[in-house]
């Protein structure tokens, strides 16, 4: 009998929805950062701007600007810096999200193709299942006038039993990252057609 109690609390915690904080969480030292046992999903598009110029339009309009919400997935909305400058290594940010909860992420890697990023302090539902996420964005060169931008969500598991919750959340991450990529790309579409 007790074997059968504790999945079935675990999925009754599962089930129920965490209300935002009254405060933003505190800084706390990230986890080492993972290198296995992921969930993965990835979104990409192909823009008709060279690196440099997609990387100098992403300065200027900053990608999670077009990030909208799903059903449970909600964006950024509002962002405070808390150690560094944010896109240097090491630079940690702590961003609110649309339905009034947050999240904290840093810095990994910022090279001219990639970059990368670690997001481990969740206030929302996704702190009861995922230990944390690596985030990345490649920028691959397909000509001087084009670009792969390539967006990928590498979510690791708390736990061996959180995974199937996990996994079952794919769809939903896939459709809020193809809004984003898609909109992204409509943007500097738009942008190249108005200089040309």
């Amino acid at each position: 009998m007790r074997n059968l109690i504790v999945p079935l609390v675990v999925l009754m915690v599962s089930c129920t929805s965490s209300q935002p904080p009254d405060a933003p969480p505190p800084y706390v030292d990230p986890p080492d950062v993972a290198t296995e046992g992921f969930v993965t999903t990835v979104s990409a598009v192909d823009v008709p701007m060279g690196v440099e110029d997609f990387r100098a339009f992403l300065l200027a309009n900053p990608f999670i600007d077009y990030l909208e919400p799903t059903e449970t997935i909600f964006p950024p909305r509002g962002e405070e810096v808390l150690k560094g400058e944010w896109l240097t290594v090491g630079a940690v940010r702590r961003l609110q999200l649309a339905d009034g909860h947050y999240v904290i992420e840093r810095v990994l890697e910022n090279e001219p193709e990639i970059f990368r990023y670690q997001v481990w302090v969740f206030t929302n539902d996704a702190a009861r299942g995922v230990e944390q996420i690596v985030g990345e964005q490649r920028f691959i060169r397909l000509d001087d006038n084009l670009t792969r931008f390539e967006w990928s969500y590498k979510v690791k598991p708390a736990s061996f039993i959180t995974r199937p919750f996990v996994k079952r959340t794919q769809p939903e991450l896939q459709r809020f990252m193809d809004g984003g990529t898609q909109a992204l790309a409509a943007a500097v579409n738009e942008t190249v057609a108005a200089n040309p």
